[in-house]
C-alpha cells in the first residue's frame, strides 16, 4: 500500500446522500451481480466510485456493499495507506472510523504508540495528546454517531437506544468500545448528547451526513491530512448542522447490514429512543429545542439526586428542592420546565412513562439510580402529541445505559468547608454482561445515597427572623377595643419598670419576658417602642430584612436542607432471537426516607380545615362558640393560677364587654397567642417505596420492512407519613381552664406565661401524632407499528401508528390524628381512578432536497386522540373527556452552515387526581393594604381605603398595623367539573456553524430559538394576594371601594388581620379549582459550543484542548391571569414569596457556562451559573407599594479536576460555590429570608469522587 502500513484496518463510514434523481429504484435494487458489484453504478453514492476514478490515483474497486433494507450501497477502495472502504453503518447508530494499525486501547485491546507516519485525520493521535474530539483512546479509533443516512430515503435517528436490538455479530466489539467511552469524563451537560463520549459530538450533534461528505482522503507527507481528509470544508459545516443519525421514525427500529471482504453480510437492527418526537434529533439537529446532559455530569460534582443538576439548567425552574423545607411534596425531587409546574411536563424512562409518586401525577426523580443513567434529554417545546397528557411544557427523558459489560463502582462525598456540615455521600455499583452467545445483555445497578439535614440556625443569613410575628414562645396578647384595659393601669405597671406615664399605650401588643413580667412590643412592633424587654433584643430583631420591626425568630429550628436516605435498585435485560424478534424488560425498586421540620406549633394555628367542616361558614358567622372569639385564640379565664401579678392588675381595670367572649369587664376571659416551644418541633417523616416492572417484545412484520413494538408496564407507589408535634387544642383549653392550671391532669400543668418548662407527661397529653398512607398504581400498555409509507421525489415518507392505554388508581388514608388540632393541616380521605385510551400517529414527509434554495426541507406531523374517564372513589362521581393533540415541525436547510427549525404543538392536559378529588389547605403570607403604613392608606384615595377597611372588618383602622409575615387560611376542594386545559407552543430557531471554516472556527456551533407557550383555561386556585389587591382597587376594578364587591366578599378578618379567605358561592366557603384565565410565557434560548487545540495558539502539543459551552435563556414574559375577572400580570423578572407557590421566581436571564481543559491524563472543569437581579413579585401584585425588596444578580462558580490514574480508575476533586456566595435576602420571601430553591443556601463545599471501571 502506498505510504502506509500493511494489514491496516479499513476506514468505515456512511455514504453521502444522493443528489436529485440518483435514488435507486426497485429495478436497480434488485439487479445485482454475483460478485457483489452494482450494475447501476450511476447510483453509487460516492462520485469517485461511480466514475471509476480514485480521488488520488490507482485502481478503484466499485461494488455492491450489501443490502441495507431494500437498497444497495456502493463501496470502493483507494490505494492509499489505509485501504479505505465505504460501506453502510456497521450499526444503525454508529459509523466506525478506523485508522492506524498501531493504536492506543480500542476494540482490539491493542496498546501501542502510533508511528509518526500515522497522522490521524482528527488530530492528536500521532502526538499522543488526547484529541479534542475523539475518545480518550489516543489513536485514531472513533465510534461515533452517524447523523443522517439518505439511502433509505428517510432520516434515521440516533438519539439513543431502547433495550435490546444490537447487531449480534458485533455486540462484543461494540460493548468494549462503549466501556472505553464511559471511562472518559465527559463535559458536564454536553450538548452533543452522545453517550459514547464528548469526543463524538461532531457527528452526533450535527446530525446530517452531508451530501458533500467525502470519505476518500488525499495523501500528504505519507499520511492523512486533518479533518479535510474525511470531509470537505463545506461538508463539515453541514455535518454540524444537518438532520439526524440513522434511526427509525417510530423510535422503534432501523436496519443495517455489514460485511467485510469475503464475509457474509448480516442483518442488524437497532431500537432507538427519541425525545419530544419519535423522529426528533438531539440538540442542534432537533426540530424542537433539546438539551442533553450526560450521565457522568449528573454526579460529577457529588450530587446525589438527579434534580440537583437539572435545576441549574436555564430552562428549569427549581421548585420543591432539597433546600425547600416546606415544599408540600414530602421531600420528593421533581422537575419543573419553564415554571408551569411539575405536573405540566412528563418524565420518561427510556422513552416510556415513569411511575408517578403523587396525586398530581408528578414523578419523583429520587427513584432513579444515578449510576445507571446514560444521559438525560430535555425537550422544552411541548410533546403532547407524542406522549399524551401532561407534556404541556415539554418532556424529560432519562435514558439508561445499555449493552453494558463489566463493572462500574463509584463513591462520592461532599461537605461544606466553613461549618463542615451538610454532608452528602453516595455509593453505587453497576455490573453488566452479555449472555446467549452475545444475543442478550443484562445490567444491574444498586445505589445508596445519604444527605444530612441542616437547620436554619447553622447559617448566619438564616438566623435572622424572616417575618415579624406575634407568636412569641413566651406568649403575647393584644386587647380589643371592646374591653381594653385603662391607660392608668398600664402606666402603673410600667412605672415600676422605669417607663414614664404615657410611654406605653394600652393598645400596644404585650409580650412576656422569661420570668413572666410584661414588656411592650410597640404600636407597630418597632424596637424603639419596646419597653421592659429583659433579654438580648439584638437576637430577636430582623436586622437583615425588617430593620425597624421587633420579632421573635420562630423558625430558626426549621430545616434548611432536607435529610434523605435512599436505596435504589434497577435492572434491565434484552435478548434477540434468530428471527429478529426481541424481548426486553426493566425492573425498578427504590426505598427512601425523607423528613421535614417546622417551628413549634403556634397556638392558635390558623387552622386549615378539610372540606366538609363548614369552616368558612363558621368564619362568616363570626366563629362564635362558647368561650371562643373570631380569632379562635387561646381563651384564658382570669382564674388561671399562673397569671402574673402585672397582668392581673391590667386585667382588673377592664370595664367593657367583648360580645364574642363569655362574661364582661374584669371577669371576662382574655385571648393570647403562644408558640409551644416546650412541646418541640413539628416533624413529618416520609417513607417512600416505588416499584415498577416493564416487559416488551418487538419484531419485523414479515419482509415488508415494517416493525411492531409492544410493551406493558406496571408500577406501585406507597408513601407512609408520620407527623409529630401537633397540639390538641381541646385538651390545651382544658388545662388552661382547670383551677390548678392542669396540674391534676398532667404533672405541672400548662403555664402559658413566659418560657416555662413543660413536663413530658403534659407533652404526651397534648401532642397528637398522625399517620397517613398514600397508595398509587399505574398500568401502561402500548403497541405501535412503523415503516415506510410511500416514495416522494424528495424521499420516503415514514410513519408510525399506535395505541396506548394508561390506567391509574389513587388512594389517601389520613389515618389517626384527626380532630381539633393546631400544627399541620388536616386532610380528608381521598381516592379515585383515572384511565386514558389513546391512538396516535406521526409522519415524516420530505418536501424538497438538493435545490439551490433548500438542501433539504422536511415536515413532521403528529396527532393523538385521547379518551379519558375518571371515578371519584369517595362520592362515586364519574366523568371524562375526549381530546386531541397535534403538532407540525418544519426543518429547512438553505445553507451548509445554517438550518432553520420551526414547530407548533397543541397539547392537552386532563385534570389529575388532586384537581378532581383532592383539595386541602394553605396558609400563604399576604400583604394587607389596611395597614396604616401602606401607600394605599397614605395615597390620594386613602379615605376610601380607610372606609373599606372598616367595612371589611378592621376594628380600629387608624391604629391597625399588620404584623409582617401574617398568614391567612385558604381551603380548596376538588372539582369534577373541570375541563382539560390546552396549550399552544410555538418555536422558531436557527442552528448554525461558522460560514468560513478553518482551525479556529470548525469546532463552533450554535443555536438560537424563540419559544412561546400559551396555556388556555389553566387549572388554578385563586391566590390570596390577588383577591386582596383586587378588593382594595389596586387593579381599578373596585373604584367605588364597595365592600360588597366580589373579591371583598372573600375576606374574613378577626378584628384586624385576615384570618380566612372563603368562596361566598360555595356552601362551605371552599375554593374549588377552576379553569382560570391564562398562563403565557415566551423567551429566547441560546446554546453555543466551541473547542480548540491549544497548540493552535503556539502552545506545545501536550497542552491539550479546550471545550466550552454556554446555555442562556432570556425570559421575555411570564403572564398569569388567575381568574377571568382579574388582570393579566407579568411576573418575568420577579422573585416570589411564601404563599405564591414554589418555583415561581422568574429571573429574566439565566445562564449555565461549562468549560473543560483536557491535557494528558487530567481534565479541569469550570462551571458558572448566572441568575439576574429581580424585583419582588409583590410589586406586581400590589402596584405602587414601596416596602418590598428584591434581589441582586449573582454568579456561582464551581471548579473540578479529574485525574485518570489508570485506564479503569479516576479520581475527581472539586469545590462547589467557590467564592462562598451567600443567598440574597429580600422581603417578603419564599423561605429562610430568600428563595432556597433558586439560590444556594449551603455555601462553599468540597467534593470528591472515586470511579473504578473494569
Amino acid at each position: 500500500m502506498q505510504g502506509g502500513h500493511a494489514n491496516q484496518p479499513r476506514l468505515e463510514t456512511s455514504l453521502e446522500e444522493a443528489g436529485p434523481g440518483e435514488r435507486l429504484d426497485k429495478a436497480d435494487r434488485d439487479e445485482r451481480e454475483d460478485d457483489g458489484c452494482c450494475k447501476a453504478r450511476r447510483n453509487c453514492r460516492d462520485r469517485a466510485c461511480q466514475d471509476g476514478v480514485a480521488p488520488q490515483s490507482g485502481k478503484t474497486e466499485c461494488g455492491c456493499r450489501a443490502q441495507y433494507g431494500a437498497e444497495h450501497i456502493c463501496r470502493y477502495r483507494t490505494p492509499d495507506q489505509t485501504d479505505r472502504k465505504i460501506l453502510s453503518l456497521d450499526r444503525v447508530e454508529r459509523a466506525e472510523y478506523r485508522e492506524c494499525d498501531h493504536r492506543a486501547p480500542d476494540h482490539s485491546g491493542k496498546d501501542r504508540n502510533c508511528p509518526p507516519a500515522c497522522d490521524c485525520p482528527l488530530r492528536g493521535c500521532a502526538r499522543r495528546a488526547r484529541p479534542a474530539f475523539i475518545w480518550e483512546v489516543q489513536c485514531c479509533h472513533i465510534d461515533t454517531i452517524d447523523a443522517r443516512h439518505r439511502t433509505l430515503g428517510r432520516r434515521l435517528l440516533a438519539v439513543g437506544r431502547a433495550p435490546g436490538a444490537v447487531h449480534r455479530k458485533s455486540r462484543h466489539e461494540l460493548s468494549q468500545a462503549r466501556r472505553l467511552s464511559r471511562s472518559a469524563n465527559v463535559l458536564p451537560q454536553d450538548p452533543r448528547g452522545s453517550r459514547h463520549s464528548r469526543d463524538s459530538f461532531r457527528t452526533r450533534t450535527a446530525g446530517a451526513v452531508p451530501r458533500r461528505m467525502r470519505a476518500a482522503p488525499y495523501v500528504k507527507n505519507g499520511g492523512l491530512n486533518t479533518m479535510q481528509s474525511l470531509f470537505e470544508k463545506r461538508g463539515l459545516r453541514a455535518i454540524l448542522l444537518g438532520g439526524a443519525a440513522a434511526a427509525s421514525l417510530a423510535a422503534g427500529h432501523a436496519y443495517a447490514q455489514e460485511a467485510e471482504d469475503g464475509e457474509e453480510s448480516a442483518n442488524a437492527s437497532d431500537r432507538i429512543i427519541v425525545t419530544g418526537s419519535r423522529i426528533v434529533r438531539q440538540d442542534f439537529a432537533a426540530d424542537s429545542p433539546v438539551v442533553t446532559i450526560q450521565g457522568d455530569a449528573l454526579t460529577a460534582n457529588a450530587d446525589i439526586t438527579v434534580d440537583t443538576y437539572l435545576n441549574t439548567l436555564p430552562q428549569v425552574n427549581p421548585a420543591g428542592t432539597t433546600t425547600s423545607n416546606n415544599p408540600g411534596n414530602g421531600g420528593q425531587a421533581n422537575v419543573d420546565l419553564r415554571g408551569f409546574g411539575a405536573n405540566r411536563n412528563i418524565v420518561l424512562l427510556n422513552g416510556r412513562r415513569m411511575m408517578p409518586s403523587a396525586a398530581s401525577l408528578t414523578v419523583d426523580l429520587n427513584t432513579v439510580p444515578a449510576a445507571l443513567i446514560d444521559r438525560i434529554e430535555v425537550v422544552t417545546g411541548g410533546a403532547g402529541a407524542v406522549y399524551g397528557a401532561d407534556a404541556v411544557a415539554g418532556a424529560v427523558n432519562i435514558i439508561l445505559k445499555d449493552d453494558f459489560e463489566g463493572m462500574d463502582l463509584r463513591v462520592s462525598y461532599e461537605n461544606s468547608t466553613e461549618y463542615w456540615d451538610a454532608e452528602e455521600y453516595s455509593v453505587s455499583g453497576v455490573v453488566g454482561g452479555n449472555f446467549g452467545s452475545d444475543r442478550g445483555n443484562a445490567v444491574l445497578a444498586i445505589e445508596r445515597s445519604v444527605r444530612e439535614g441542616m437547620i436554619k440556625s447553622q447559617r448566619p443569613f438564616a438566623e435572622q427572623a424572616t417575618s415579624t410575628t406575634s407568636f412569641f414562645p413566651e406568649g403575647s396578647l393584644l386587647f380589643g377595643a371592646a374591653n381594653a384595659p385603662t391607660e392608668a393601669a398600664v402606666d402603673a405597671v410600667f412605672a415600676g419598670y422605669g417607663v414614664a406615664p404615657g410611654g406605653v399605650s394600652a393598645g400596644n401588643r404585650f409580650g412576656f419576658n422569661l420570668d413572666g413580667t410584661l414588656f411592650s412590643a410597640g404600636v407597630f412592633n418597632n424596637p424603639s417602642d419596646v419597653e421592659n424587654f429583659r433579654y438580648d433584643i439584638d437576637g430577636n430583631v430582623n436586622q437583615n430584612i425588617f430593620p425597624d420591626a421587633y420579632s421573635y425568630n420562630f423558625d430558626f429550628v426549621n430545616l434548611l436542607t432536607l435529610p434523605l436516605e435512599r436505596d435504589s435498585f434497577m435492572g434491565q435485560a434484552e435478548y434477540r432471537f434468530d428471527n429478529d424478534v426481541e424481548v426486553f424488560g426493566n425492573v425498578t425498586y427504590s426505598q427512601y426516607n425523607s423528613a421535614q421540620a417546622l417551628a413549634p406549633t403556634p397556638i392558635p394555628t390558623v387552622r386549615i380545615r378539610p372540606p366538609g367542616e363548614n369552616s368558612a361558614i363558621e368564619a362568616v358567622s363570626a366563629l362564635i362558640e362558647p368561650g371562643r372569639s373570631v380569632a379562635n385564640q387561646l381563651i384564658i379565664p382570669v382564674t388561671n393560677p399562673f397569671i402574673p401579678a402585672d397582668l392581673a392588675l391590667i386585667l382588673a381595670s377592664r370595664t367593657g364587654d367583648d360580645p364574642n367572649l363569655v362574661g364582661s369587664g374584669a371577669d371576662e376571659p382574655f385571648q393570647m397567642r403562644q408558640r409551644t416551644l416546650s412541646a418541640g418541633l413539628r416533624q413529618s417523616n416520609f417513607e417512600n417505596t416505588v416499584s415498577n416492572v416493564t416487559f416488551g417484545v418487538s419484531g419485523p412484520i414479515g419482509a415488508s420492512g415494517w416493525r411492531w413494538n409492544a410493551y406493558v408496564s406496571e408500577g406501585d407507589t406507597e408513601i407512609d407519613r408520620t407527623q409529630q408535634g401537633n397540639i390538641d387544642t381541646n385538651r390545651l383549653q382544658i388545662l388552661l381552664e382547670a383551677a390548678d392550671g392542669g396540674d391534676s391532669i398532667c404533672s405541672g400543668g400548662f403555664n402559658p406565661f413566659g418560657r416555662q418548662p413543660l413536663s413530658q407527661e403534659c407533652i404526651d397529653y397534648l401532642e397528637v401524632s398522625s399517620t397517613a398512607t398514600t397508595e398509587f398504581s399505574q398500568t401502561v400498555a402500548q403497541l405501535y407499528v412503523t415503516g415506510d409509507l410511500l416514495e416522494l421525489p424528495a424521499g420516503t415518507v415514514s410513519t408510525v401508528l399506535g395505541a396506548e392505554y394508561r390506567g391509574f388508581d389513587f388512594s389517601f388514608d389520613p389515618g389517626s390524628g384527626g380532630g381539633p388540632i393546631s400544627g399541620f393541616n388536616a386532610q380528608n380521605p381521598n381516592s379515585g381512578t383515572n384511565s386514558f385510551e389513546d391512538i396516535f400517529g406521526e409522519a415524516l414527509i420530505p418536501l424538497a432536497s438538493d435545490h439551490p434554495w433548500a438542501q433539504s426541507l422536511e415536515l413532521t406531523l403528529g396527532y393523538r386522540f385521547s379518551r379519558s374517564e375518571f371515578t371519584d372513589g369517595i362520592t362515586g362521581d364519574t366523568g371524562g373527556s375526549e381530546d386531541s393533540a397535534y403538532k407540525a415541525e418544519l426543518s429547512w436547510t438553505p445553507l451548509d452552515y445554517a438550518r432553520v427549525r420551526a414547530s407548533y404543538q397543541q397539547a392537552v392536559r386532563a385534570p389529575n387526581f388532586g384537581e378532581l378529588f383532592g383539595g386541602g389547605g394553605a396558609a400563604p403570607q399576604y400583604f394587607d393594604p389596611c395597614s396604616v403604613t401602606t401607600q394605599a392608606r397614605t395615597g390620594a384615595d386613602s379615605a376610601q381605603v380607610r372606609a373599606l377597611c372598616a367595612a371589611t372588618g378592621v376594628a380600629a383602622p387608624d391604629l391597625y398595623a399588620q404584623t409582617p409575615g401574617t398568614q391567612a387560611s385558604v381551603t380548596t376542594s376538588g372539582n369534577t367539573n373541570l375541563d382539560p386545559e390546552s396549550a399552544d407552543t410555538y418555536t422558531l430557531g436557527v442552528v448554525f456553524s461558522a460560514p468560513v471554516q478553518n482551525q479556529w472556527t470548525e469546532r463552533f456551533q450554535g443555536s438560537i430559538d424563540y419559544w412561546y407557550i400559551d396555556i388556555s383555561s389553566p387549572i388554578l386556585s385563586p391566590g390570596v394576594n390577588q383577591l386582596v389587591a383586587d378588593c382594595y382597587n389596586y387593579y381599578g376594578n373596585n373604584q367605588a371601594y364597595d365592600a360588597g364587591y366580589s373579591s371583598c366578599q372573600t375576606i374574613v378578618r378577626g378584628g384586624g388581620d385576615i384570618f380566612f379567605l372563603v368562596d361566598p358561592n360555595d356552601p362551605n366557603g371552599l375554593f374549588p379549582g377552576v379553569n382560570g384565565g391564562t398562563q403565557q410565557a415566551s423567551g429566547l434560548d441560546f446554546q453555543f459550543n466551541y473547542g480548540f487545540d491549544l497548540n493552535w495558539m503556539g502552545a506545545p502539543d501536550w497542552a491539550g484542548s479546550i471545550q466550552t459551552q454556554l446555555l442562556l435563556t432570556h425570559l421575555l414574559e411570564w403572564n398569569q391571569q388567575e381568574l377571568s375577572d382579574l388582570p393579566v400580570l407579568d411576573f418575568s423578572g420577579t422573585a416570589s414569596f411564601f404563599g405564591e407557590g414554589l418555583g415561581t421566581s422568574f429571573p429574566e436571564w439565566k445562564a449555565l457556562w461549562n468549560t473543560r481543559w483536557s491535557v494528558s491524563d487530567f481534565e479541569f472543569d469550570l462551571r458558572g451559573q448566572y441568575i439576574s437581579s429581580m424585583e419582588n413579585r409583590a410589586n406586581v401584585i400590589f402596584p405602587g407599594e414601596t416596602s418590598f425588596t428584591g434581589t441582586d444578580a449573582i454568579w456561582y462558580w464551581d471548579v473540578g479536576a479529574t485525574w485518570k490514574v489508570t485506564e479503569g480508575a479516576s479520581v475527581r476533586l472539586g469545590i462547589n460555590n467557590l467564592f462562598d456566595e451567600q443567598p440574597p435576602e429580600y422581603a417578603p420571601n419564599v423561605q429562610s429570608g430568600t428563595d432556597p430553591s433558586l439560590f444556594d443556601v449551603v455555601g462553599r463545599r468540597v467534593f470528591g469522587q472515586i470511579v473504578l471501571r473494569y
